[in-house]
């Protein structure tokens, strides 16, 4: 009963959950193109607003780019129709940004595209609802966003200091609105109207006497004499006046953009100083065109449109809920107060303020991060330099032990000698008679040098004992008139011994190549922890200027770098040695790879040195593991700029016809290397001068890859004029008549 009762249990709840997650379909119909600065965060805020409601979302987008293709808008909505159609894809819910996307979507009286009469549609950001015609629909949910001019002016006359501003209409229907609306506004004082340039020059002089107490509104229909150039009547030569006193006057004045086209892009950009928005449409641009203004931005447009959607999917009737406001706020661009010098912390109360830094935003937050990150990198660190100092005494004790071994086994050794003495000629060929066969060369020597006086040494492999236990001896005598005389002394074990040695020896280089790394690596690690240690001091204990502690931060941060890349260059090499990397041999473009390299280092070369791409022969295909090459290069290029103070470093390729390689190289200027020192260059461990940075792995890091994609490195060098390093791959190159081929054919396809 029990088992019975868990598993209607068990099912009752993935059945509640199978009916809370609801997969919905919802398609985002904006108005300008996918290179909107703002547009990738409001399909992500729509998204999660939905999917908070409890609903799976499929979303798709359609950018109609009505700002510079109006034309093609039904085009665009017809084709998106036809695509969704192919794939069976129906909208449970259509979503737009503004009045121009929402007034295409509404005008295909034909019912054709999307079912526009039935679908459930919320048009979000709506100015001039007036235009919408939704009398009789009950599919629609309308969000209004009426511009507030009364505000923005305000605001944009309160920070500019000026009491004249300016706003650009044409004559179309939104700037007959614009221009009824802003005219109810400004019809009484403070405001002074200027509609047109109906005042004629509007100068400083103006402003300070007859308008101190007020602020005068001008405007100007942009399209006045702009294209009627044949025409010599007065009426047009007095618009292309106002025109050019109305540009003139926008270097001088502030301008409140409560539209978005070509004209006033343009005019909100005539100076490096920014401006003001009525619209949250280029808003927050990341280049600082717009310094503030009162409006609904993108992100609560998202949120009031999705949340309706959340209401429609719910049950909801569009209708019902339509008509709503979004709530607005006083918005600033902390990059356009970068520009005008302007205090965060003096205006961080009224205005909601984007783009601003992290460190700016929260400073003690931040401080306390950069502490708690340099407290745990010292913790690292210490950790780390007590388990290097561990292993590293560990080695010296094992080194020790073996020396220790080695005299013991060359005391017993000595100790086991046995000689035999040689006192005649004749004793000599007793001795040599019991040889092993393996030894006959020996054999021969021996009795030859019986035939002519001197000192001789001999090691024979025999059984002088009669014994059949073949051991090695040394057969050493003197050959006088006289007759023959010396020894014969066993070396069996004296060769055991050497083996011994020889294989201690190893074993102690070893020992001392590991110390010298672990030293190396703990005077590494010694230096950006002195470094790290004394800035943490200096930024917690020392009252420091903003200057100062962006500096320390600094050089906090350029010690952990070069921590992480001693580290990573560690972890290669370990990899490396263990036999656990893995390399994934492609051909690739060698252009393509240099200019792609060349492009993502470029921020890394010092102001102060010029760095240089050298292009080689086009459409060279190499054979490498890429990801492995550009670690090679990587450590080519920085070895290149830690030992070049003046001058330039050169990358790039070149194609060798003959051998059918691609040579990958970087060129410096720097202080070149010693002919003494090249043999060692690829050494483990090796560094040439102690004062040098780096563990000393880098270079040998370089070979084994080289060698591992079947390539080889090939150094060239003067002392004091450069150095120039060359990866050496397979590679191959398509000839000159198929790439002209391959030109043509593209030409022909185009």
């Amino acid at each position: 009963m029990a088992i019975i009762l868990s598993v209607l249990l068990l099912g009752g709840v993935l059945a509640c959950t199978s009916e809370a997650i609801q997969h919905k379909n919802v398609l985002i119909v904006l108005s300008y193109d996918s290179q909107h600065s703002q547009y990738a965060d409001f399909i992500k805020e729509v998204r999660e607003t939905i999917e908070l409601s409890g609903y799976v979302t499929d979303c798709k987008v359609l950018y109609m780019d009505l700002e510079y293709a109006p034309d093609a808008a039904f085009t665009s909505l017809h084709q998106m129709n036809d695509s969704l159609n192919k794939i069976e894809w129906i909208p449970n819910v259509i979503i737009t940004d503004d009045d121009r996307s929402s007034h295409i979507l509404l005008a295909d009286t034909s019912d054709k595209v999307l079912n526009v009469k039935r679908t459930p549609i919320v048009l979000g950001s709506i100015y001039y609802p007036e235009l919408m015609h939704l009398e009789g629909t009950t599919n629609v949910c309308m969000w209004t966003n009426k511009i507030d001019y009364y505000e923005n002016i305000k605001l944009a006359c309160e920070l500019s200091k000026s009491n004249h501003l300016q706003i650009e209409l044409d004559n179309y229907v939104y700037d007959e609105l614009i221009r009824r609306e802003l005219n109810a506004v400004i019809s009484r004082p403070p405001f002074v109207k200027n509609f047109d340039v109906e005042l004629g020059v509007i100068n400083d002089q103006k402003l300070s006497e007859r308008y101190k107490d007020s602020i005068v509104i001008s405007t100007l229909r942009m399209d006045y004499g702009l294209y009627d150039i044949k025409n010599p009547s007065d009426s047009v030569l007095k618009r292309r006046e106002k025109t050019r006193t109305f540009l003139k006057q926008s270097s001088r004045y502030p301008t409140l953009i409560v539209k978005k086209d070509l004209y006033c892009d343009a005019i909100a950009n005539k100076s490096n100083r920014p401006q003001y928005t009525a619209i949250t449409s280029d808003f927050a641009d990341g280049m600082g065109s717009y310094l503030a203004g009162y409006f609904a931005n993108y992100s609560t447009i998202a949120h009031d449109c999705g949340f309706a959607a959340a209401r429609i999917f719910n049950g909801a009737n569009p209708a019902s809920i339509s008509g709503q406001a979004h709530k607005k706020y006083f918005w600033m661009d902390y990059d356009a107060m970068q520009k005008l010098g302007m205090d965060y912390d003096d205006y961080k109360e009224k205005f909601h303020i984007v783009n601003v830094p992290f460190e700016i935003e929260h400073p003690t937050l931040y401080l306390i991060m950069i502490i708690a990150g340099v407290l745990f990198s010292l913790l690292i660190l210490f950790v780390l330099w007590l388990i290097v100092s561990k292993i590293r005494k560990r080695l010296q004790e094992e080194k020790l032990t073996m020396i220790g071994r080695s005299r013991n086994i060359s005391r017993l050794c000595l100790n086991s000698i046995e000689n035999m003495p040689i006192e005649s000629e004749e004793d000599v060929e007793k001795y040599i008679s019991l040889a092993h066969p393996k030894s006959h060369k020996e054999i021969i020597e021996v009795r030859n040098s019986l035939k002519t006086q001197g000192c001789y040494s001999f090691l024979v492999y025999c059984a002088p004992k009669n014994d059949e236990n073949y051991q090695w001896w040394e057969f050493r005598y003197d050959v006088t008139p006289s007759g023959v005389i010396g020894l014969i002394i066993n070396k069996q074990e004296a060769i055991k011994l050497k083996e011994r040695l020889d294989s201690v020896t190893r074993t102690s280089k070893e020992a001392s190549r590991k110390e010298m790394f672990f030293n190396n690596l703990s005077k590494e690690v010694k230096k950006p922890l002195d470094v790290m240690c004394g800035s943490c001091d200096k930024l917690v204990n020392d009252e420091l200027t903003k200057t100062e502690r962006e500096k320390l931060v600094s050089e906090i941060r350029e010690s952990s770098d070069a921590l992480s890349q001693g580290l990573g260059d560690i972890l290669l090499f370990s990899k490396i040695e263990s036999g656990r990397l893995r390399y994934m041999i492609i051909e690739k473009n060698a252009g393509e790879f240099m200019t792609s390299f060349y492009n993502e280092m470029l921020p890394r070369v010092p102001s102060h040195l010029k760095c240089v791409l050298v292009e080689g022969r086009p459409n060279v295909y190499a054979q490498a593991d890429f990801d492995r090459l550009r670690n090679v290069m990587m450590q080519l290029l920085l070895n290149a700029i830690k030992f070049t103070h003046e001058g330039s470093i050169k990358m790039g390729w070149r194609y060798q016809l003959d051998t059918h390689e691609c040579e990958f190289f970087v060129e410096d200027t720097g202080i070149g290397i010693p002919e003494d020192s090249k043999d060692r260059l690829f050494n483990l461990f090796w560094k040439g001068d102690e004062t040098t940075e780096g563990v000393g792995v880098g270079l040998n890091i370089c070979r084994s890859l080289t060698e591992a994609m079947k390539g080889h490195i090939s150094v060239g060098s003067i002392l004091g004029k450069g150095s120039r390093f060359g990866i050496w791959l397979p590679a191959r190159a398509e000839s000159q008549e198929q790439t002209s081929e391959q030109s043509q054919e593209s030409k022909n396809k185009l």
